[in-house]
């Protein structure tokens, strides 16, 4: 099988480094990955923000994202949000 990555001095691909700072950042509940013809596409991450923040601000973030509010007597309590990353192959 031919890789289309570059591999690093690790013997890892850009997108196999990409997924393992995800993993070892530890903000992340999930973190789903899309393969197309054998490479990591695209990776979603699924996190817990602070309730604390604005809701404008959060949706200045990023560009491709699902946020999921969860309110309680009137306040916020919970805000997941599930973000896209196109992986870059170069």
């Amino acid at each position: 099988m031919e890789k289309t990555d570059k591999l690093y001095p690790s013997g890892l691909s850009h997108s196999e480094i990409q997924v393992l700072e995800m993993i070892r950042n530890k903000r992340f509940l999930s973190i789903k990955l899309t393969i197309k013809n054998g490479e990591v596409d695209i990776i979603e991450g699924l996190e817990r923000l602070d309730t604390g923040e604005r809701i404008i601000d959060i949706l200045k973030q990023h560009d491709f994202q699902n946020l999921e509010i969860k309110q309680s007597h009137g306040k916020i309590v919970c805000v997941n949000r599930t973000f896209r990353k196109k992986v870059n192959h170069s």
